[in-house]
C-alpha cells in the first residue's frame, strides 16, 4: 500500500507546471480522438476531450490548470507533455476548467474540477466534472478500488482545497455514495450519508425561506435530493446487513 501523501507535499509538487501550460498537453495529444472517461480509456484521448466545449453555439471552455503526476513513491514527480501517455505505471491527473456562455443579457460561468488515475496509459478511476449545453454542470464518477485509496485521497485533498467552487453538488455526492458501495467501499459511503444528513435538513429549511419561481425550483430540487438520500440510506443498510452475514459466516 502506498504511503499517504501529505497535502503540503502534494501542493508543493503541483506548483511545477509542464512547459507551455495546459495547451502544451493539448498539442502533445493532438493525434488522438477525444474521449470521455470510461474504464480503459486512453490518456491522450482524455486529454483531447478536456478541451472540447459543450455542444451548441457560443460556449467557451477554458482549461485553467492541467497537471499530470508520476504516482510512484512520494513526492510525486510532475510529468512533461508527451511523456505521460507512454509511461508505465500509475499516473495522476488533476484539472480545473471553466465554461462560459452568453445568452442575451444572461452570462453563465461554471467551474468544474477533475481527478483521474491511469495505469499504463489506461484509465482506472476518476471524478470528472463535466459541462452540458448551457454550461450546466455534470459529474462522471468511478471511485478507486481499495488498493488505490492513498492515490485517490492524495489527489482529492488537493482538488478540494484548490478548487472549492468546483466541489460536487449535494445530489452528485449522494450519487457518489451509491458508486462507493458498488466499489465495496462501505465505510466511505457511510461517511457520505452522515455528512448528507445535515445538508438535506439545511436544504429543506432553505426551501421555506424563498418564494415564487425560486421556491418552485427549490422544491423540485428538494424532491430529488430526498429521493437520493433515501436511496443511499437503504443501500447502506443493505450493505451493512450483507457485511454482517459474511462476518458471521466466517
Amino acid at each position: 500500500m502506498f504511503r499517504t501523501l501529505s497535502l503540503v507535499m502534494l501542493a508543493s509538487t503541483l506548483t511545477l507546471v509542464g512547459c507551455g501550460g495546459p495547451q502544451a498537453w493539448r498539442r502533445a495529444a493532438s493525434n488522438a480522438s477525444a474521449s470521455q472517461p470510461a474504464p480503459g480509456s486512453e490518456l491522450n484521448g482524455i486529454l483531447v476531450g478536456l478541451f472540447e466545449p459543450p455542444a451548441g453555439e457560443g460556449h467557451k471552455l477554458e482549461v485553467v490548470e492541467l497537471r499530470l503526476l508520476a504516482m510512484g513513491e512520494p513526492p510525486w514527480a510532475t510529468l512533461e507533455p508527451g511523456s505521460a501517455a507512454a509511461r508505465h505505471g500509475r499516473v495522476g491527473l488533476t484539472t480545473h476548467r471553466i465554461c462560459r456562455l452568453r445568452e442575451g443579457l444572461t452570462f453563465h460561468r461554471v467551474e468544474r474540477a477533475s481527478w483521474m488515475i491511469f495505469e499504463d496509459g489506461m484509465l482506472l478511476a476518476w471524478d470528472h466534472g463535466t459541462f452540458k449545453p448551457g454550461c450546466e454542470a455534470g459529474r462522471s464518477y468511478r471511485p478507486a478500488r481499495v488498493e488505490f485509496l492513498d492515490l485517490e485521497r492524495g489527489l482529492l485533498r488537493y482538488y478540494a482545497q484548490r478548487y472549492p467552487a468546483a466541489w460536487p453538488t449535494l445530489e452528485e455526492r449522494l450519487r457518489g455514495g451509491l458508486a462507493l458501495l458498488e466499489a465495496d467501499r462501505l465505510e466511505d459511503a457511510k461517511r457520505v450519508l452522515k455528512h448528507a444528513d445535515g445538508n438535506v435538513t439545511q436544504l429543506s429549511d432553505h426551501t421555506e425561506t424563498v418564494f415564487g419561481d425560486e421556491r418552485e425550483a427549490a422544491e423540485q430540487r428538494l424532491v430529488i435530493v430526498k429521493a437520493l438520500h433515501v436511496k443511499l440510506r437503504r443501500a447502506v443498510r443493505k450493505a451493512e446487513r450483507e457485511a454482517a452475514k459474511q462476518a458471521d459466516a466466517s
